[in-house]
């Protein structure tokens, strides 16, 4: 119906008649509401979800610097020996500390792998597809260490030999131990633990590569040894 109101002739508000249905609550809505509302909780707690890809609604996104370039060019310039491969290393290393940042239960996705290892995976990911940008090559190599990464911080333990010291985990002793052994060294139980067989390994095999003697796994002489 129409009422007018009063000293307002021309205005006119609508009053929707009363409905001659009455809702009525249902015995028990309130405790099965709730219980649905706690099964939802739950399974969004125990199903498994991914990592969250950040893009459009097209799975695009922009890329900058140097991972737009494509992998020719990436393996031009390493081949070359230019000044521009050292910023190709710059740059994958901060797309994979940005991984770290954002990929959930990660703390490293390289396992402390050297950055000249890991551009030596993108530059044999970029020869079977040498037109794809760079960019794409380090999602690629992400994928592959995703299985590897650290889920959290290791504990760092300090080497020492002489005057020479390294900061380095127990999994990266570990690795240079496993690469140690599969080139014939000696370095008895590969445990993680750097021990006298672990560094006499090392001298020999820094020797043979005319390396400085340390008998440290440090950074040139781990690249050496996992190319």
């Amino acid at each position: 119906m129409l009422r007018l109101r009063e000293g307002e002739p021309m205005r006119a508000i609508w009053l929707p008649p009363k409905s001659p249905f009455q809702v009525r609550r249902l015995p028990g809505f309130g405790l099965l509401l709730a219980m649905v509302l706690v099964l939802a909780m739950v399974l969004a707690l125990v199903l498994p979800t991914g990592p969250a890809l950040a893009a459009d609604r097209n799975g695009e996104f922009s890329s900058r610097g140097l991972g737009i370039l494509t992998c020719q060019r990436y393996l031009d310039d390493r081949a070359g020996g230019t000044e521009a491969y050292a910023f190709y290393r710059s740059w994958l290393n901060g797309y994979l500390s940005a991984y770290n940042q954002f990929r959930p239960e990660t703390f490293d996705i390289s396992a402390g792998a050297p950055i000249e290892q890991l551009a030596e995976a993108v530059a044999r990911i970029c020869e079977s597809e040498p037109e794809r940008p760079f960019w794409a090559a380090a999602s690629r190599l992400t994928r592959l260490l995703d299985d590897r990464r650290l889920t959290v911080k290791p504990e760092l333990v300090n080497l020492t030999a002489g005057e020479n010291t390294v900061t380095v985990t127990k999994a990266q002793v570990r690795r240079v131990q496993q690469a140690l052994k599969d080139r014939g060294y000696q370095v008895g139980v590969v445990d993680g633990l750097y021990g006298g067989n672990t560094r006499r390994a090392l001298e020999a095999f820094q020797q043979s590569e005319a390396l400085p003697v340390t008998g440290l796994p440090d950074a040139a002489t781990v690249a050496k040894l996992l190319q």
